[in-house]
């Protein structure tokens, strides 16, 4: 968590030291998703699908610089078996933009999973980049994200080696509101264990309705 801490101070230190005359700009996103949680840690793939409703505040700095906080939650329905999961999410981030068409982001997460017999959280953090293109005059935005995962921790399991999480979609402008679909995916990949190796992926299908209001 320290590390999510300091990711998270470095965020609210950007804005503080913003020139007060900087224009700001506050945008709140609702969102639905439809998300694919898979397992496969050597005994099949377990296969788990459900709605997730949540809301993304952002706040964007004259500077170029952006703090974003979100919350999600929803449930994820068991296939063959599976037990059905409660899932949950926070997380802050961070951005600045680089060029025309180019941010970079960092960011800090919590999420956790609840099932009838357990809980499990996950602590991220993340870095990355997003990339738009304009075209149709600028009323519609080609939108693509990635960013790597340096620090995963996971309660009862070893951290995993290799994390990282990417994402396309459009964004659509109509006067103050820009609507959007994004299809984004999430992958673990942990150190073998006992001969078996352990792969976790997230995958959701995103409409986003982001509202300016101010």
């Amino acid at each position: 968590m320290r590390a999510a801490r300091l990711i998270a101070a470095a965020i609210f230190l950007s804005g503080a030291v913003a020139p007060a005359t900087a224009q700001r700009a506050l945008t709140v996103a609702p969102l639905v998703s439809l998300a694919e949680h898979r397992v496969d840690a050597g005994f099949g793939v377990e296969r788990s699908l459900g709605p997730i409703l949540g809301a993304v505040g952002t706040l964007r700095l004259g500077t170029g610089l952006a703090v974003a906080v979100r919350a999600l939650g929803g449930s994820l329905f068991g296939a063959n078996g599976v037990l059905d999961r409660d899932v949950g999410e926070l997380g802050v981030e961070g951005s600045v933009v680089t060029g025309p068409w180019l941010s970079l982001q960092a960011g800090a997460a919590r999420r956790a999973y609840g099932t009838k017999v357990g809980r499990q959280t996950w602590t991220t953090v993340d870095i990355g980049a997003v990339a738009r293109v304009a075209f149709a005059g600028g009323t519609i935005h080609g939108v693509g994200r990635a960013a790597l995962l340096p620090v995963v921790s996971v309660t009862g399991l070893p951290d995993p080696g290799v994390s990282f999480r990417a994402a396309t979609g459009l964004e659509y402008g109509i006067r103050a509101a820009t609507l959007g679909v994004e299809y984004s995916l999430e992958r673990y990949d942990f150190p073998i264990d006992q001969g078996v190796r352990r792969v976790e992926q997230l995958a959701a299908l995103t409409l986003r309705l982001g509202l300016g209001l101010r």
